[in-house]
């Protein structure tokens, strides 16, 4: 286990990134993501929306420290799509990125009430096929806390699929998921499962690697090591 200096992370205002040029824009993107904090225990509707327009920033910025290796994202003209499934305490937060653009792609945001109600369709349904072929083709989706029960099954429909998973839940990482929201010291930091990433063809960068708190890796397909950020 190997031990590094942990970033600060400092309140601060979401702004659009500047055009001078590709290490500016990666130098601006990087020090939103890491100076992004929130209140942990919100007590007001106000301070709740807040914590997910965050969340919703930091969805907006992994997308672009991700490569898919299948070229969802790369040579594509269609729409980012941002599949948010679960309840909670969002209001409009997700609005905040939607329509922005990422590798010149439009976010389009798109919801599913739960994994439970999608299934009260029935699993052989028209509607239940069309939504988890949708689900499959998405960019990246986040699942809410409300959704730890069903989250194996999640994971299971979505085997195969280079979909970027997003999560806010303990054991998370080690269920499958991609990368989990952790709070500590009331201010929001993330966790990073390489090993399902590279499961999913997926290649996260290392700039953003550097950023979380937590890298589950593997050198080879037997060997997994944790690398823990402080």
């Amino acid at each position: 286990m190997k031990t590094k200096k942990r970033t600060n992370l400092d309140d601060t205002k979401l702004s659009p990134m500047p055009t001078h040029s590709r290490r500016l824009i990666c130098l601006a993107v990087l020090t939103v993501i890491s100076c992004a904090c929130f209140t942990a225990y919100p007590a007001t509707q106000t301070d709740s929306t807040k914590e997910y327009q965050v969340k919703a920033a930091f969805l907006y910025n992994f997308i672009k420290f991700v490569d898919w290796q299948d070229e969802k994202v790369a040579n594509s003209t269609g729409p980012i799509v941002i599949t948010v499934i679960g309840k909670g305490p969002f209001g409009e937060a997700f609005k905040t990125i939607e329509g922005k653009q990422i590798k010149g792609n439009i976010v389009v945001i798109e919801r599913i009430e739960s994994f439970k109600q999608l299934k009260k369709t029935g699993v052989k349904s028209e509607s239940y096929a069309k939504t988890i072929k949708n689900l499959r083709k998405c960019q990246l989706l986040f699942i809410s806390s409300s959704e730890k029960k069903d989250l194996e099954e999640i994971f299971d429909v979505l085997k195969g699929s280079s979909v970027l998973t997003v999560g806010e839940m303990d054991n998370f990482l080690e269920t499958g998921g991609i990368i989990n929201f952790l709070i500590k010291d009331r201010k929001v930091g993330f966790e990073v499962n390489n090993v399902a990433a590279d499961n999913a063809n997926l290649k996260i960068r290392s700039k953003l690697l550097r950023l979380a708190k937590r890298v589950i890796d593997g050198s080879t397909t037997d060997t997994k090591t944790t690398k823990t950020v402080k």
